[in-house]
């Protein structure tokens, strides 16, 4: 594939595509070729002069101006290998920049956690991509790479068809960034109550042809204390991480070989961390009246659009301030005790979470253009070439580039009874 640049990062002077620039920045391949793109010509240059140039073995990027329309979209994608997308909400503008991607079979990546946009996105789209050899990977920041990695690991620590898995997240708090609210907002605007039902059934954004799905019965509770994950509450991006995590389970039912099946047992359920059991109802209560009352009254969502951050501004850190975002998950074998955890996993990032996403982002493009030079046989997205595709697809191969960028991850096997009182035997 002959083309001026191999990556794009599109969105590139809003909140988090301004991280995800600063990032490539300091930690892409020097040999790359990328450009910036966006609709202001101003704004791209002032983003390219604020880079730090005393790297000088780095090239500045390009600068790309490419507006929120076909044929824009379409000579912007024609002209690299991949597109790292940041223009939300998702749900108005996402479609028309996958949609160039896949005509010109050009890789594609972005930030979104709006799994309602992704399960359409995947029921249409799905097949045109697969003909087209263009690799389409939605939700590759906080949500939802973390958790789809956690799974993969953990079946591989297991090696045998898993039970349900419980994930939790827990972050320091830094505020919202204006893009977050204003796809929070629009997702509410654009979809019925019984569309947000439908994407979020848990097999919603599964492909078809997966076999069965049995899974166990587990609490289903929005609350609940967990002996290893502690208090537990509801957490509203759990739908976006299950719905890429149930689309990687039915990738590898259907494409995967036996030993990287999870099982028709296997279920996702995710969690927020609480600090106590009070504050874990608290919260649920607090996050369910606030739905309740945006949904019920069209009023205050203009009112919070108003008084909300605007598109391209977020939560300025002051010097000195520590954070981190940590991620825990049990998974139960299937075949045992389903209620005792068969493994335990954790993944740590101590930085704040906007920052932890233009990581997980960028990793997931650099990860992506070694699949399409064929530097990594062993990934579902290059076994597949083309799709609708998860961040686990990416294989292996992205944990350790993700490693090197800074997280911390263990996965560790527990013995159950009946193993226990085996090895006893033999010794």
């Amino acid at each position: 594939m002959n083309r001026p640049y191999d990556l794009i990062v599109y969105g590139a002077t809003g909140y988090l595509g301004s991280l995800v620039v600063q990032y490539l920045w300091a930690h892409d391949p020097p040999a790359i070729r990328w450009a910036v793109a966006g609709r202001s010509e101003q704004k791209l240059a002032t983003l390219v002069d604020s880079l730090d140039q005393s790297q000088s073995h780095r090239r500045l990027p390009h600068i790309m101006v490419a507006a929120l329309s076909g044929e824009d979209l379409g000579r912007m994608a024609s002209q690299t290998r991949l597109v790292l997308n940041t223009v939300g909400p998702f749900c108005k503008y996402g479609t028309l920049v996958v949609a160039a991607c896949i005509e010109h079979s050009t890789a594609y990546v972005d930030s979104t956690g709006e799994h309602i946009w992704t399960q359409q996105l995947a029921a249409q789209w799905h097949e045109k991509a697969m003909a087209h050899k263009a690799i389409i990977i939605p939700q590759c920041a906080v949500e939802s790479s973390p958790p789809d990695l956690m799974t993969l690991l953990l079946a591989r620590k297991l090696r045998r068809p898993l039970g349900p898995i419980f994930f939790t997240i827990q972050h320091s708090w830094t505020g919202y960034s204006g893009g977050t609210i204003a796809s929070i907002l629009a997702g509410l605007e654009t979809y019925s109550l019984r569309q947000m039902m439908a994407a979020s059934a848990p097999r919603a954004s599964c492909i078809p042809d997966t076999g069965p799905h049995r899974p166990h019965s587990v609490p289903n509770l929005p609350v609940r204390r967990d002996h290893f994950l502690g208090d537990l509450t509801f957490n509203p991006s759990a739908m976006a991480d299950r719905a890429v995590v149930m689309r990687t389970w039915s990738l590898l039912q259907r494409y995967g070989g036996q030993a990287e099946q999870y099982g028709d047992r296997f279920s996702f359920q995710g969690y927020t961390a609480a600090q106590s059991w009070l504050q874990a109802w608290s919260s649920f209560l607090s996050i369910s009246l606030a739905v309740f009352y945006i949904l019920l009254f069209p009023p205050l969502r203009w009112l919070l659009t108003r008084l909300s951050p605007q598109p391209g501004t977020g939560p300025q850190l002051k010097p000195g301030e520590r954070h981190f975002v940590e991620w825990k998950a049990t998974v139960a074998a299937d075949g045992t005790d389903v209620s005792e955890p068969s493994a335990l996993g954790a993944m740590r990032m101590d930085t704040d979470v906007y920052s932890v996403c233009a990581t997980l982002v960028s990793e997931a493009a650099l990860t992506l253009l070694q699949i399409l030079e064929g530097n990594e046989e062993g990934s579902m997205a290059k076994k597949l070439g083309g799709g609708i595709l998860t961040p686990a697809s990416l294989g292996i191969s992205y944990v350790q580039r993700l490693e090197k960028a800074g997280l911390q991850w263990k996965v560790t096997e527990i013995k159950g009874k009946e193993e226990q009182g085996q090895e006893q035997q033999q010794h």
